[in-house]
């Protein structure tokens, strides 16, 4: 039951090789093939909460989603709802990261276009709730005069990529 997932690993092999290499450098863009997406899904434990609150930050197409989903959907959690909030920074991008989470019963997407850190620390950094992650971070060191570095620097976080900072900035926005 990985349809979905194979969709989105279909699009990803057809988008992947058409992007730019300086595009993907600037994003620090490296997709997640099904392979990987399947296995770090499993790697969640069993769950009895009645909702889940997803968080996927730098979507893309929207495997990572998909394999959480495909799981949830095959019985692997015993969630009556999900909300999928996703964010991703690449507008090419969306309309297949959209086109993804809406297919999906008893899904409530929320897909942002924008940059993760920006608007994770725009007002302070929040408990957003969210029971679960899921997240393949981009990959690009960050310099520390970079209007990403002082946003994190105003929410107490200190780092030099974008990979842990994202790590850092879901574990703050999730359920306690």
């Amino acid at each position: 039951m990985n349809q979905h997932l194979d969709a989105a690993d279909g699009i990803r092999r057809k988008v992947a090789p058409r992007t730019a290499r300086k595009h993907k450098a600037e994003f620090g863009q490296f997709m997640t093939p099904a392979s990987v997406a399947r296995f770090m899904a499993s790697l969640f434990p069993p769950s009895t909460q009645q909702v889940c609150r997803l968080l996927d930050a730098g979507a893309g197409v929207g495997a990572l989603s998909s394999a959480f989903l495909d799981r949830w959907v095959s019985g692997g959690f015993s969630f009556e709802s999900v909300e999928a909030t996703a964010y991703e920074i690449d507008t090419n991008l969306l309309s297949h990261l959209a086109q993804q989470l809406n297919k999906y019963e008893h899904v409530m997407p929320r897909i942002i276009a924008g940059d993760y850190i920006e608007q994770a620390t725009a007002d302070g950094l929040h408990v957003r709730g969210y029971t679960h992650a899921i997240l393949n971070p981009p990959y690009k060191k960050i310099n520390s005069i970079s209007a990403h570095r002082l946003a994190l620097r105003s929410v107490g976080i200190e780092t030099v990529n974008l990979y842990s900072a994202f790590v850092a900035l879901a574990v703050g926005e999730a359920a306690p």
